[in-house]
């Protein structure tokens, strides 16, 4: 006679959900989507891609990338853009059409 011995399987954790009208800085932003990607990562490597675990764990890299396409992004500001902002009656500062 033999016996089927089930290993207990460690509960999945909740995902983390940011929800829409959270106002959330883009370094925060960043920093939660880094520890995702990592975590997604260590939980597809132990679980393999199909499982529960590594489903939720993607879905919210996803959801995460979705709000931060969603924020404004900054543009970056160089001494000449800082210059033309500064002075918009000098010659440099001038755009004409061609």
């Amino acid at each position: 006679m033999s016996y089927l011995t089930i290993t207990p399987v460690k509960a999945p954790q909740p995902a983390t959900i940011l929800a829409d009208n959270v106002n959330v800085s883009a370094t925060t932003l960043d920093n939660r989507l880094k520890a995702a990607l990592e975590h997604a990562r260590r939980i597809t490597e132990i679980y393999g891609l199909g499982s529960l675990d590594a489903v939720l764990a993607w879905e919210t890299v996803e959801e995460l990338q979705q709000v931060d396409k969603s924020l404004p992004k900054n543009t970056p500001h160089n001494s000449f853009t800082h210059y033309c902002t500064e002075n918009p009656s000098a010659l440099e500062a001038r755009i004409y059409d061609v």
